[in-house]
């Protein structure tokens, strides 16, 4: 067992993990980089001083710095995730989390470098949701990666861009690009194998690891990705960094900065001061509030277009890529949660009627996709993530997706899935903002699965049932088998045959998830033929031949 590990900087000693994860060690706080303090505040991060003797790796490193609302003090969220409280934050962020259960550093595994959500804002990666251990119990080399966020990772600014080489902002891209060097440089000495890497992530995690799979920056550097609630294709379009400092300069005036604040000064300011907006504005997008999106300089991002550096920079990258069933709507409205409830069938059909237009009448709407009073809204919650709807995205994107790919990259592979399994929650949260019926599979509740993290007490209000350990089994085996080998298919860790997950491609294949069980789908139904025109009329995606 690999109990510390050399590094090209010094050597790091871990934790042993216990009981069934027995003969697993984790490290989590490797410093990949420099503290990005002081005069490397708003630079590109550099290497780290090195150090002797052994370096303590065992305990979880410290929050980015972000504003403290949103994800992390509203439910589901918190109770689930955060109800052992969060790390304090700091600048001095630039670690990762390794956990391995290589015998030795003769062996070779695959490595799935993990990306966590919160946007660009906010969240941190050692979040007990994504615990690894499960993932490394299945042969994967697993490393969280912790990057600059918000202000801190993404301040463009024309002062700043005039000291370094004509671009600024996107420092947590340059964060993620680092990590990956360090990871192709020193995975070998955890049992992992560099030419064998996957990255992955979940929200915003999906923008990170997908811009980090496109940038010229990783050619060859990169196999696989996995994004979840959320591909990261379409959606993944970039500031041009001339918006980008107009924006910021609103910003700057909206903390009561000077917009010409010299370098120099912008680096001593206390770092809460950056959440300060005095038009009471705090943790938010958009022109004037705190900076949270990449950029595109030319370098790093080399085109505003997410779907333009996938054509050219992500042929040769696997995909995974799904979304959640309680994270969508149809109605006409972005939404990653509950929204108004319909309260009869023909409320739906008038709000379907409105969404679809011609198509409407055309496909039959009203017989192809029956519904009660009672069902309406549970129903089209389905509909929205897997045919039609807002949110995050839906499944008949990463269809298209994989349609697409078998065209402009044919030799890739490209899995979708729909999660649609409801997490159960305790009799007293029935008719709360907890309540299953209300959430569903909201928006994160697919990582207990994937990590296959949930434990009997963990976390403490969800009263997990049998079916919950089962599919966490099967799908974090899924998850297991495409770091490894770009295919999800093959067995679990029992040795026991996955259900067959059929390939996206021009047969439009996908994996739906539920309390059932996995089911795969392949071809087109009426319904998907009908969502499908209307993705395409939509006219944001890519036309293929």
């Amino acid at each position: 067992m690999i109990k510390k590990a050399q590094t090209k900087f010094g050597v790091v000693r871990g934790i042993e993990l216990s009981g069934k994860y027995a003969g697993i060690t984790t490290f989590r706080s490797v410093p990949y980089a420099a503290p990005p303090i002081g005069d490397l505040r708003f630079r590109p991060p550099v290497d780290p001083e090195p150090w002797i003797g052994e370096l303590d790796a065992s305990l979880g490193g410290p929050r980015p710095m972000q504003e403290t609302g949103e994800g992390l003090t509203r439910e589901p969220w918190v109770s689930d995730f955060y109800y052992v409280g969060t790390p304090p934050m700091s600048e001095d962020c630039l670690y990762l989390s390794i956990t391995t259960g290589a015998a030795d550093d003769t062996e070779r595994r695959p490595v799935f470098m993990w990306f966590h959500g919160g946007g660009l804002s906010g969240g941190y990666y050692t979040e007990i949701e994504f615990d690894p251990s499960e993932l490394a119990r299945k042969g994967i080399v697993v490393v969280s990666v912790a990057q600059r966020l918000n202000v801190f990772g993404y301040l463009a600014l024309p002062q700043l861009s005039a000291e370094q080489g004509g671009i600024s902002g996107n420092y947590g891209l340059m964060d993620e690009i680092k990590a990956l060097d360090w990871v192709r440089e020193n995975i070998t000495n955890f049992g992992g194998n560099p030419e064998n890497i996957t990255v992955g992530g979940q929200s915003g995690g999906t923008g990170k690891s997908t811009a980090l799979a496109t940038s010229p920056k990783t050619q060859g550097k990169i196999k696989r990705c996995i994004n979840q609630s959320g591909l990261a294709w379409v959606r993944g379009d970039y500031v041009p960094l001339e918006t980008a400092y107009k924006n910021n300069i609103e910003y700057l005036k909206n903390i009561d900065l000077d917009p010409d604040i010299t370098p120099e000064e912008l680096r001593k300011i206390p770092a809460f001061k950056f959440f300060k907006l005095k038009s009471g504005l705090k943790f938010a997008f958009g022109p004037g509030t705190v900076p949270g999106s990449m950029v595109c300089d030319g370098e790093y991002v080399a085109h505003v277009s997410g779907a333009q550096n996938m054509d050219e920079f992500g042929t040769h990258v696997d995909y995974l890529n799904g979304v959640n069933v309680g994270e969508c709507t149809v109605r006409n409205e972005f939404a990653i949660g509950p929204t108004k409830k319909f309260e009869t069938a023909e409320e739906f059909y008038e709000v379907m009627k409105e969404r679809l237009g011609d198509l409407y009448d055309k496909y039959d709407f009203r017989s192809l996709y029956p519904v009660t009073d009672e069902n309406a809204d549970l129903l089209s919650r389905v509909l929205a993530s897997q045919i039609c709807g807002n949110g995050l995205g839906l499944t008949m994107v990463d269809r298209y997706f994989g349609a697409y790919r078998s065209q402009t990259a044919p030799d890739t592979r490209n899995w979708s899935y729909n999660f649609g399994r409801f997490p159960p929650c305790r009799p007293e949260e029935k008719g709360t903002v907890r309540d299953t019926d209300l959430q569903l599979a909201w928006h994160s509740a697919e990582l207990w699965y994937t990590f296959a993290s949930l434990r009997e007490n963990i976390p403490a209000s969800r009263p997990w049932e049998s079916i919950d350990f089962e599919l966490a089994e099967q799908v974090s085996s899924y998850w297991a088998n495409f770091i490894a080998t770009g295919d999800p298919n093959g067995t679990d860790s029992n040795g026991n045959p996955l259900p067959y997950w059929p390939e996206s491609r021009d047969n439009y294949g996908w994996m739906e998830i539920t309390a059932d069980g996995p089911k795969g789908h392949d071809g087109l139904t009426k319904l998907d033929e009908m969502g499908l025109e209307q993705l395409k009329r939509l006219g944001r995606y890519p036309e293929m031949k």
